[in-house]
């Protein structure tokens, strides 16, 4: 059954044809380090979220996200006050920003911590937005939140996790944290991220997914494991 949860999670990467993999050229030189922590409320199986996970990890950028599966009666309501309940939507405390629409949180993204988004990004729009709503309707999970978490109280320290956003082992993880209503910190590690050797030194060696909760001293590889794991200490709400 694993396995072929593993290949169907594949399966999603592949429609994406590598975003999401590889940090830019400039990021891994000068890699982004805002001061305080981006937020993006979204919910896995968006394909218009997907987008923006896929920037962040090829920016090399940190963030805190904030799940908001369909049910969730926590996230959602902040969401919706800010003038609609759309998703995603990035909250930057460092200039003050909050952003809906992915086009408009990419180009904001990418000129803020990127260096300027090119033409070409934004003529490849439509094509971009083609593979990643290919991609949701390959693997749609991750966007209903369980019953029992939709109003759930965040643990009293946030989850971490180490991840890149094209990896099916990552994606499976994302997709039990989003169900279960978690907020987590993302630790983006694409290839070529600087944050790589800051994971070998954690955990050892450079594997993802790698889960830390500091709410039980807990921390582990391997996805079927830290599911097993979740399921375990948070499934009930």
């Amino acid at each position: 059954m694993s396995f072929l949860e593993d290949q169907h999670s594949l399966a999603a990467s592949v429609l994406r044809v590598g975003r999401g993999l590889v940090v830019l050229p400039r990021q891994q030189k000068n890699p982004p380090r805002p001061e305080k922590w981006l937020e993006l409320y979204d919910h896995e199986g968006c394909p218009f979220c997907r987008k923006v996970r896929d920037v962040m990890s090829e920016l090399d950028l940190a963030y805190i996200e904030r799940s908001c599966p369909k049910g969730d009666t926590t996230k959602r309501p902040f969401v919706a006050s800010k003038g609609q309940e759309m998703f995603p939507f990035l909250v930057d405390p460092n200039t003050g920003k909050e952003l809906h629409e992915s086009e408009d949180i990419i180009t904001y993204l990418v000129d803020t911590y990127g260096g300027g988004r090119s033409r070409f990004g934004k003529l490849a729009s439509p094509l971009n937005t083609v593979s990643s709503v290919a991609a949701s309707v390959a693997r749609p999970k991750g966007s209903r939140c369980r019953p029992g978490c939709e109003n759930r109280e965040q643990p009293a320290e946030l989850l971490e996790l180490y991840n890149f956003e094209a990896s099916p082992y990552c994606r499976k993880v994302r997709e039990a944290l989003c169900e279960l209503n978690l907020d987590y910190k993302v630790h983006n590690v694409a290839k070529k991220s600087a944050r790589r050797p800051e994971l070998v030194a954690r955990g050892g060696k450079m594997l993802v997914p790698y889960l830390i909760d500091p709410n039980t001293s807990t921390e582990m590889y391997e996805s079927d494991d830290i599911v097993a794991y979740l399921e375990r200490t948070y499934a009930g709400g």
